[in-house]
């Protein structure tokens, strides 16, 4: 039988993973529950027991299955709709590294000349996978949830899947956050959201706005306000889609000056009005439960 031997060390420890986004948590859900992820770190999602559908950016209710995993990434909001008792393991990817002999920038090198689809890429959870989750939710259930031990853990779960998995499997999987500089990609993702001009961006990131833009161009193959643009439209397209909130709401939160300007911009980047787009959806959705 297992027992955690000096419990109180544990979990007097400034280490232990009690904070509000745990590097590895456990999950279990029942029938019809909601779960939203907050989009802060990219994120790996094991589903061990269970279906359900996932929505993310411009991407809706999106079927995964038992005994599947696949990545959100960074940035942006999640909506996961349990559609049976399941239990899910996510792991945060503070950084992201095969090995000291095979980083992502290697990977996407690879595969740089194929084209790239970033639509969700799940995997199948093999035995070495399945055996390292088993043990996780194990020791996580004794009360052993140290930061320490779970980063050194999140370094062993990329391992196994550098080691497991086939490298163009690993691509497609990783594709929504690839680029030949993940630091530079990792800079902007992560204070995209801090400032509201390119020139706020390239102070943040210490670059000169030119340098700035060259170097975006490089890592991102368009341009800094095209590409933010994007970014910015995908976000809302989930707002409206899997949020509660009124679209003045909406409209305020990401800055526009009148509704109808929201309107305007909903118009030109999905063809259609936000009611327009929010209805389509809940009529979508209404007859996916009667099917179910």
């Amino acid at each position: 039988m297992r027992q955690l031997q000096n419990a109180s060390e544990h979990l007097n420890c400034y280490l232990y993973d009690n904070n509000k986004d745990p590097i590895i948590q456990h999950f279990n859900f029942e029938k019809n529950e909601l779960f939203i992820t907050a989009g802060t770190y990219n994120q790996i999602i094991f589903l061990l027991k269970g279906n359900v559908t996932f929505s993310y950016g411009k991407h809706l209710n999106i079927d995964l299955n038992e005994g599947s995993f696949l990545l959100l990434p960074h940035g942006f909001k999640s909506a996961i709709k349990m559609k049976d008792d399941s239990t899910i393991v996510t792991v945060n990817l503070l950084k992201i590294n095969f090995c000291n002999h095979f980083s992502l920038e290697m990977l996407y090198k690879l595969n740089k000349d194929i084209k790239m689809d970033i639509s969700p890429y799940p995997l199948k959870i093999n035995s070495v996978i399945r055996d390292f989750l088993n043990n996780l939710v194990y020791t996580m259930s004794d009360g052993l949830k140290c930061a320490y031990l779970h980063e050194l853990k999140q370094k062993e779960l990329l391992y196994y899947m550098r080691a497991y998995y086939p490298k163009k499997d690993l691509f497609s999987f990783f594709v929504p956050i690839l680029s030949d500089d993940i630091v530079f990609s990792e800079l902007i993702y992560k204070n995209l959201d801090k400032v509201k001009t390119i020139t706020e961006l390239a102070d943040i990131v210490n670059y000169s706005v030119s340098g700035f833009k060259k170097r975006f161009v490089k890592v991102f193959g368009v341009s800094p306000y095209h590409w933010i643009l994007k970014e910015k439209a995908k976000k809302i397209y989930y707002e409206i889609n899997c949020s509660q909130k009124s679209f003045k709401e909406i409209s305020i939160e990401f800055d526009f000056s009148s509704s109808a300007h929201f309107d305007k911009f909903c118009k030109k980047e999905f063809g259609m009005s936000p009611g327009v787009i929010r209805n389509n959806n809940n009529k979508l959705n209404s007859v996916t439960s009667m099917n179910s």
